[in-house]
């Protein structure tokens, strides 16, 4: 609309440098290198659906999963997590009378992550070797010293599923109390991201309007 406005007031196009820039940003990314904005599309579709396919794959998810426990700060979060899970789930499967081959298979599939399943997994062959739950368990650096240590305790007094329900509390309050500072620091820097969007998409939309009034009194006044 604004540029055929301002062809017939034959207004020169520097005069809207925000509506030239939204109208053309096609233009400014495919056109000058010779590429069709089709062809893009199709080499970015295609692109998508290659790493989605590789995602779905058991290496990918492996690699996935790995990347999601070194994050700066979500890693952190996401370990707390797997390891209360596990820590709780195993409480209440030994509490139950569950056998702890089959309590070790059971966590390490419910575990959520393909790093800690495939550890809890190695856990368990070597405790179907023979092998004490703490010791195979010092073995895996995803397992936290103070776990270590509560599992040995547990084993020393009889009583395995109290220590590790204690150790899922101790790791459910900090997963609390990461998400509420992870919340408190989200929120003023969503908040400030969505304004600059708004205020881009505002100033892009109204500048040309503004721009059209001044040229029109000043053709008006010559």
């Amino acid at each position: 609309m604004f540029q055929s406005l301002g062809k017939s007031s034959r207004i020169s196009e520097r005069n809207f440098p925000h509506q030239r820039s939204s109208l053309s940003i096609s233009a400014i990314l495919f056109a000058e290198n010779g590429i069709s904005s089709s062809a893009a599309y199709s080499v970015l579709f295609s692109a998508s659906a290659l790493f989605c396919d590789r995602m779905r794959s058991k290496r990918g998810k492996q690699l996935w999963d790995r990347w999601k426990l070194k994050l700066p700060v979500f890693g952190p979060l996401v370990h707390k997590i797997c390891m209360s899970r596990f820590a709780r789930t195993f409480a209440q499967l030994i509490r139950s009378g569950v056998p702890i081959l089959e309590v070790l298979d059971i966590v390490g599939g419910s575990s959520g992550n393909h790093v800690v399943e495939t550890s809890i997994k190695e856990v368990g062959a070597d405790v179907e070797k023979g092998d004490n739950l703490s010791v195979s368990l010092s073995r895996k650096s995803i397992f936290p010293p103070m776990l270590l240590r509560m599992v040995a305790a547990g084993e020393a007094t009889g009583k395995i599923d109290t220590m590790l329900e204690k150790m899922a509390d101790f790791w459910d309050e900090e997963i609390e109390a990461m998400l509420d500072a992870l919340t408190s620091l989200i929120e003023p820097m969503l908040i400030v991201f969505l304004g600059v969007i708004v205020g881009g998409i505002v100033i892009a939309m109204f500048l040309p309007i503004f721009k059209l009034n001044e040229v029109v009194s000043q053709t008006k006044s010559n």
